[in-house]
């Protein structure tokens, strides 16, 4: 009898605690959240520049609710490198433009050369995205270096941006 009443007091023991979740009611399964970050790229003819854009949870206001239980982030197809701002009378011509980890400079992605504006938002770049997000949601943070070589002097603001939009799962 002793067993029983034992097995019967763990087993409520079990439910309750299992029942008890440190998670909120109204937790999605997913959802879905943008952020955007920008540079201005200005630069003298023949230099090699880089600069650096940081990606942080908090960014993808959306989230603000529910940051702290973000388990995965997928990119979707409608997050976009971007070059604007080069008006028709501006001569830019940008070279060897790379992106990369700052935390591992092994991932990386190598843009063609840039004349215009430009946005880029095939596989490669979204792959790319794909790993910046993941360090994002594993880490809190990424940041990204961009680096190129000018031909021309850049005087006039053009402006590099990343928009990277996902679909989190909770």
């Amino acid at each position: 009898m002793k067993r029983f009443l034992s097995i019967g007091v763990m087993l409520s023991l079990i439910v309750a605690f299992s029942s008890c979740s440190s998670k909120p009611d109204d937790l999605p399964v997913s959802q879905n959240a943008s952020a955007t970050k920008s540079t201005s790229i200005i630069a003298a003819a023949g230099n090699t520049t880089s600069s650096e854009i940081t990606f942080k949870l908090s960014d993808f206001s959306t989230l603000s609710k529910y940051v702290e239980w973000v388990e995965s982030g997928l990119v979707q197809t409608t997050s976009v490198i971007s070059v604007s701002g080069i008006t028709s009378g501006q001569v830019v011509e940008l070279t060897n433009v790379k992106l990369s980890l700052k935390s591992n400079s092994k991932t990386s992605l190598d843009l063609p050369t840039i004349t215009a504006n430009a946005s880029f938002k095939e596989l490669p770049q979204l792959n790319f995205l794909q790993k910046v997000l993941d360090e994002v949601v594993n880490k809190g943070i990424s940041t990204v270096v961009l680096s190129y070589k000018a031909t021309n002097d850049i005087t006039t603001s053009v402006t590099f941006s990343m928009k990277i939009d996902g679909k989190f799962s909770f």
